[in-house]
């Protein structure tokens, strides 16, 4: 019996969570009122992974709480624990060695009369079990190989730690430890690294006791060995269970407590939510936010913010980082650098703005920079910089929270895919590229877009956009497929390439695409094919460079736009791209994933015609558009009376030896062109960082005007009246 489509939308969730007001269909972020300050905070962290806290307990609470004043921070991170607890704790995690009296509790004592609020550091079976101790209880507490061996991982490189199982007595210490937190010390927000289930050896199969027994509890077999050849079912089985049942569930049962007990705001830890195999990114609807914490360039950064944003969850990031350098002379590139040192430059100014541009809360990595100096932070360049990112947020609070991002694009972002899609040509950066590859595209066309995770798809999400963009999105499921048919027949658009729908969302091939009936192609192979030298040729007989990693394909029904000539063979490959009206919408599909060509060259050709090709869908509802000038980004976000548009200038002078120091030279003259919306007029245009007033040009419900000199970041402030 087939099942219908109703039934299908029905099974995977997708009617019951597009009925509700919250995508995810739990319960809101906190928003307003007493909570909403968390939203755009100036928090200052203090780390317990690396002095002053450990190996030794140097701490002082009145030095650490003066540091956050000079720094303009509004609230400090404390940590009730990391390999040890810093507080006189009874749950059983262990406390470390030189604890005296209770830092936890003087430091909230001394940040109440700061004026400054408290955000709790709850590590959640975050590796803390040294493995050369000798505390009899760790044997019980971690996670162990078929063979009966513990598993071991490294950190910051000071010792090896026994990895915990969520499923072991660990649980209850976790359980009691957040509790006594909670009740007897009143934070402000509770913030969980975590919950883990291992690092190092995070997707390898716990065989303890615990894990054993509720295995065969629920399944009635035993837990698989990963060693032997495992079939899909069972991959999938226990990958499920692990997420799920033990690490989300877990997660959900600590939430509720608070709940019931005490009920503050709690954010956690989701900086791998595009890792392979992380449960993190579904642990989402779960809490009230999350941190991403760093990334390698303001694009990745701005577009994991993004992508934060579109759960509709209160997000924060780093403003630095801890990683420093590449350590590439040492055997253990787990050994890092300097962490109780101001190391860091300009970047800082860059990464702040970026953070600041998105709309997220500000989280400063942190204390331990500061805490051996013999003079205050503003005496050092690193300290110097926070206080001008905190100072600029505090200044510019109101209207930073007024406004909002606008997308006219969604973008799918594969996490099934990074989880589970198993092609001969599997490359983990495959699927992240092509997405990030999209949304630079967009942004150097002048589109807003979004990112939104493949698994939050819902007819109710789809409905944000005017086009949808599926960069090689190559595991989706059979509901999910109906989803975006059901969207692109009602009148959107969807912009589809390479492996999109080659298999479902847990990585089985399919025969064709599952989305066929939109590309109107059907593959030949659900495998591509990589050859060098490749171009697509257009009708009239011009090339531009094609993705050496192509498609073959036959068309069944779309109208071919291009094909792939194989240069070096002087032989043409077939149809490498299609458009298709399908109902009242329109599809285009390419057969190659050119948007992680072009993230990874940035050619004017590429940028140039996947903009062509999305023009005649966006042109019409644009907001702004910029003259492209290399490393200049734009992010347009948008109230009732305001629109800013930020620019940001990655022009610095980083290379692959130096992730840190970076410094920075400013683009002069940058041409941008603003929408005035509809029935109103500009009252007046000014930059946020200069203060400068200009005079601009007005043609066509359009402000042109000339930006004078962007220096790593520029604000354009347009006032509606």
């Amino acid at each position: 019996m087939s099942i219908s489509r109703r039934d299908l939308l029905q099974a995977a969730g997708f009617i019951m969570a597009g009925s509700q007001g919250n995508v995810f269909g739990q319960t809101p972020a906190p928003g307003s009122g007493a909570y909403d300050w968390i939203r755009n905070t100036r928090t200052l962290i203090a780390e317990a992974y690396n002095p002053p806290f450990y190996p030794s307990l140097d701490y002082d609470p009145a030095k650490a709480v003066r540091i956050a004043r000079e720094l303009n921070a509004d609230s400090m991170r404390y940590p009730a624990a990391s390999y040890f607890a810093y507080f006189p704790t009874k749950s059983g995690y262990p406390v470390h060695p030189e604890l005296k009296g209770d830092p936890m509790a003087e430091t909230l004592e001394l940040t109440r009369k700061a004026g400054l609020r408290n955000v709790a550091y709850i590590p959640m079976n975050h590796p803390f079990m040294d493995a050369s101790s000798k505390d009899p209880r760790y044997n019980n507490w971690n996670k162990k190989f078929a063979d009966g061996k513990p598993m071991t991982t490294k950190h910051y490189g000071y010792a090896d730690y026994f990895e915990g199982c969520l499923n072991s007595p660990v649980r209850e210490v976790i359980r009691t430890l957040v509790k006594e937190v909670l009740l007897t010390y009143k934070f402000d927000v509770l913030y969980f690294d975590g919950p883990y289930q291992g690092m190092q050896n995070a997707r390898n199969y716990c065989h303890c006791q615990y894990c054993e027994a509720a295995y065969r509890k629920k399944f009635g077999k035993p837990v698989p060995v990963q060693e032997d050849k495992l079939s899909k079912a069972d991959e999938v089985q226990y990958t499920n269970w692990m997420a799920n049942d033990v690490a989300i569930g877990f997660l959900r049962e600590i939430r509720e407590m608070i709940r019931s007990l005490r009920d503050v705001p709690v954010l956690f830890n989701d900086t791998s939510l595009l890792s392979r195999r992380e449960w993190r990114n579904r642990a989402i609807p779960v809490l009230d936010g999350f941190m991403f914490e760093a990334a390698e360039t303001p694009e990745d950064k701005l577009f994991n913010m993004q992508l934060g944003q579109s759960t509709g969850k209160v997000t924060w990031t780093y403003v630095g980082t801890h990683t420093q350098y590449n350590r590439e002379h040492m055997k253990d590139d787990r050994v890092r650098g300097w962490f109780s040192s101001p190391v860091e430059s300009q970047e800082l100014l860059l990464d702040g703005a970026t953070a600041v541009a998105a709309g997220v809360g500000l989280v400063y990595w942190g204390l331990p920079r500061f805490f051996y100096e013999p003079k205050g932070p503003l005496e050092y360049e690193s300290g110097k910089y926070v206080k001008e990112i905190f100072d600029f947020q505090e200044k510019h609070d109101k209207l930073l929270r007024s406004v909002k991002s606008k997308p006219q694009a969604g973008i799918i972002m594969g996490a099934q895919t990074i989880d589970w899609y198993g092609g001969k040509h599997y490359v983990s950066k495959a699927y992240e590229n092509a997405a990030h590859g999209a949304y630079q595209v967009l942004k150097a066309n002048g589109y807003e877009s979004e990112p939104f995770l493949d698994w939050q798809l819902t007819p109710e999400l789809l409905r944000r956009y005017e086009m949808v963009w599926s960069p090689n999105a190559a595991c989706l499921s059979d509901a999910q497929c109906v989803v975006l048919a059901d969207y692109v027949r009602a009148g959107g658009k969807l912009l589809a390439t390479h492996l999109t729908s080659v298999a479902d969302e847990h990585g089985r091939m399919r025969k064709n695409f599952g989305l066929a009936e939109l590309f109107g192609a059907d593959f030949l192979d659900p495998e591509p094919v990589e050859i060098p030298d490749l171009y697509l040729k257009f009708p009239d007989g011009t090339v531009i460079p094609q993705d050496p990693q192509v498609m073959r394909l036959q068309p069944a029904g779309g109208e071919i736009l291009a094909e792939t000539l194989d240069r070096g063979h002087r032989a043409n490959l077939g149809p490498a791209a299609f458009r298709h009206k399908v109902g009242k919408g329109e599809v285009i599909y390419i057969g190659s994933s050119l948007e992680s060509v072009y993230e990874e060259t940035r050619m004017k050709s590429i940028r140039d015609y996947l903009g062509q090709l999305v023009s005649p869908w966006l042109d019409a509802g644009r907001s702004y558009s910029i003259t492209y000038r290399s490393g200049v980004m734009a992010h347009y976000m948008a109230s009732k009376d305001t629109i800013l548009l930020h620019l940001l200038a990655d022009t610095g002078n980083k290379n692959k030896h130096l992730r840190s120091r970076e410094e920075f030279l400013p683009v002069n003259d940058v041409k941008v062109r603003i929408r005035i919306p509809q029935g109103r007029t500009a009252k007046s245009i000014s930059l946020l960082r200069s203060g400068a007033v200009l005079t601009p040009a007005v043609r066509g419900g359009w402000a042109e005007l000339t930006v004078p000199s962007v220096w790593i970041h520029e604000a354009v402030k347009v006032e509606l009246a």
